[in-house]
């Protein structure tokens, strides 16, 4: 009964400490449309590792998108950070308003339920009908070469999470912040979007 006590004890000490927070929410494309398959990225940090993925699940009802994500964590007193990713899908046109919630547990995975939340978000965004001109930004100065023949530069390291499409509008590529060469050498040639937080980048490769 003690070493039960005992347990019982270190578990509920690493639940109350092993707390998560939400370090950002990101919308990509940036200014998504009704042809657009869109993807939300959540930045978590636990102050415990490892902080495995336990389970998660997104819905939506109307205009409102709602997620959740439950981690594991341990007993190693190190910063944990990392990505929940939520594929969302086409959407209709609309105003949007995605809520997330946080919870987190102890042990691996299969770990114990979050009794409290320890963090929610909420990002607004809004889907367009369709992508004119005016919905592109300029990738002249930003992307370079353009036309390619496989291998793109940026001229600023990317800062979240981007998505490659094509001209139909199928997502064939994600790359993560920081990277500043894209190879795309395998790609037929064609017409494709890069879509950033930034923006939405048109370029051709031959």
């Amino acid at each position: 009964m003690k070493q039960l006590l005992t347990l019982a004890i270190v578990i509920s000490c690493a639940q109350l400490f092993a707390q998560g927070g939400i370090s950002s929410i990101t919308v990509v494309p940036a200014n998504p449309t009704v042809d657009d398959e869109v993807v939300m990225y959540v930045d978590v940090q636990f102050t415990s590792g490892d902080c495995q993925l336990d389970n998660q699940d997104v819905g939506t009802n109307g205009f409102n998108v709602s997620a959740y994500a439950h981690h594991c964590v341990g007993l190693l007193t190190v910063i944990c950070e990392t990505t929940d990713t939520f594929e969302i899908g086409q959407l209709p046109a609309g105003d949007y308003t995605f809520d997330f919630t946080l919870t987190s547990g102890f042990g691996g995975p299969g770990c114990s339920a979050g009794i409290i939340p320890d963090d929610a978000g909420q990002l607004q965004f809004t889907v367009t009908n369709s992508v004119g001109i005016q919905d592109l930004t300029s990738a002249s100065g930003f992307i370079y070469p353009n036309p390619t023949t496989g291998i793109i530069s940026l001229n600023k390291s990317l800062t979240s999470h981007a998505i490659l499409t094509n001209i139909e509008g199928q997502k064939l590529r994600e790359f993560d912040a920081g990277a500043k060469e894209l190879d795309l050498s395998d790609l037929p040639a064609g017409i494709y979007f890069l879509s950033t937080e930034k923006g939405r980048y048109k370029f051709v490769k031959n």
